[in-house]
C-alpha cells in the first residue's frame, strides 16, 4: 500500500482565496503582455509630451513667409492680413488667412502652403485690368468678373462701358453688372467674327442691358448674355435681309428672342 506521504506529496497545491495558479508558460505570457502595455503607454506618453514640445517650441514657428506673384499688390499688407507670423506650423489657419489676402481688390486669388519647419508660402494671383466702366465724366477699372479695381490699376486703353443708369460712385472692390460684362466680352469677339463690322460703344442700363454701336452706323440692343449665338444669327440674318446701308440710323432690339424689333 502506497504510504500516506507519498499521497501528500502528489497531492496537486490548492490556491488559497483570491490567488490564481498557473504554470510556467502562462505565467511568462502574462509578464510579457505586462512589458508590452507598460511600453506601449511609455511610447505613448513620450509621443504626446514629443507634440506638446514641438507645439510650443520655437523651431516650428512661422519665421518666414515668401510671398510670389504681387505686382501691384503692397507686399506689406498681404503680410499684415496673414496673421500668421508667430503661430506653430502645426495649428496654422491657412484658409482664413486666404479669405483675408482675397479681401484685397486687386488679388484675385491666394493660395498658402506649408513649408517645413518655419516657411509659409503665399501665392497670389492678382486681378488683371480688363476695361473701364464709365459713369458720368469717372471712369472705373474694371476686370473680367466686373470688379472695380484701385485707380492705380495700369490699363492704358481697353473697351469703355457707358452705364447711362448713373449709380453712386464705385469703391474698389465693388462689383458692376457682372452679366453685362460677360456679355461684352463676347460680343467685341464676335460681331467682327460673324458679322465682319467692329463695335464702337457699349452702354448699359439696367432696362435694357447691355446696348452697342456698330462702326456700320446703328444700334443693336442685346440685352444680357442668355443665347448669344442666337441673338447674333438673327443679327445677321435681318441685316442680310434689308441690307447694312438701309440699318443705318435705326435700332434693332434682340431682347425677345425670335420676336426683334426693327425701328
Amino acid at each position: 500500500m502506497p504510504s500516506r506521504g507519498n499521497a501528500a506529496r502528489k497531492e496537486k497545491p490548492r490556491p488559497i482565496e483570491g490567488e490564481i495558479l498557473m504554470d510556467e508558460k502562462t505565467a511568462r505570457r502574462v509578464r510579457l503582455t505586462r512589458w508590452r502595455r507598460l511600453l506601449t503607454g511609455l511610447a505613448v506618453g513620450l509621443l504626446i509630451g514629443g507634440s506638446v514640445g514641438l507645439y510650443v517650441s520655437p523651431l516650428l514657428r512661422v519665421q518666414d513667409i515668401e510671398v510670389v506673384g504681387a505686382a501691384a499688390v503692397s507686399r506689406d499688407e498681404v503680410l499684415s492680413l496673414t496673421r500668421l507670423e508667430g503661430k506653430s506650423m502645426m495649428r496654422l489657419d491657412l484658409a482664413a488667412a486666404e479669405r483675408r489676402v482675397e479681401s484685397i481688390p486687386m488679388v484675385q486669388s491666394a493660395r498658402l502652403e506649408r513649408h517645413w519647419p518655419q516657411t509659409v508660402r503665399l501665392v497670389i494671383i492678382e486681378r488683371l485690368p480688363w476695361a473701364f466702366w464709365q459713369i458720368g465724366p469717372d471712369r472705373y477699372v474694371i476686370d473680367k468678373e466686373g470688379i472695380v479695381l484701385p485707380g492705380s490699376a495700369p490699363l492704358e486703353s481697353g473697351p469703355v462701358i457707358l452705364d447711362v443708369s448713373g449709380p453712386p460712385r464705385l469703391a474698389p472692390g465693388d462689383h458692376v453688372d457682372g452679366d453685362a460684362v460677360i456679355l461684352a466680352q463676347a460680343v467685341l469677339q464676335r460681331v467682327p467674327q460673324t458679322l465682319a463690322m467692329n463695335v464702337v460703344t457699349l452702354e448699359y442700363s439696367p432696362q435694357q442691358g447691355l446696348t452697342l454701336t456698330t462702326d456700320a452706323g446703328y444700334r443693336v440692343v442685346v440685352g444680357d448674355s442668355q443665347n448669344v449665338d442666337y441673338k447674333l444669327a438673327v443679327w445677321k440674318a435681318i441685316e442680310g435681309r434689308l441690307g447694312r446701308e438701309a440699318m443705318a440710323g435705326h435700332v434693332l432690339d434682340l431682347r425677345f428672342g425670335d420676336r426683334p424689333s426693327f425701328q
